[in-house]
């Protein structure tokens, strides 16, 4: 089992495709003048890296929130009986 999380992070106005392709295994949702990145994060310290990077970058970030992850059936449960 692992401790990854979801996150979602909002930034004032919209991210250059340049500023976008340090980014990876994000996705990246675009909402009038915000920037929702959300992605999955191993531990504190990898999301402390990524805002790190976006503030490198210039960004404001106005909001980090912890997401539900999607739950993913238990193959145990799911058999034919």
């Amino acid at each position: 089992m692992t401790d990854e999380r979801a996150y979602e992070v909002r930034v004032t106005g919209a991210l250059t495709d340049i500023a976008l392709d340090g980014l990876d295994d994000v996705e990246v949702a675009r909402q009038e003048s915000r920037t929702v990145l959300s992605g999955h994060f191993a531990d504190q310290a990898a999301l402390y890296g990524f805002l790190a990077r976006l503030r490198s970058l210039g960004l404001e970030v106005v909001e980090v929130r912890q997401v539900a992850a999607p739950v993913s059936p238990d193959p145990k449960t799911d058999r034919d009986e």
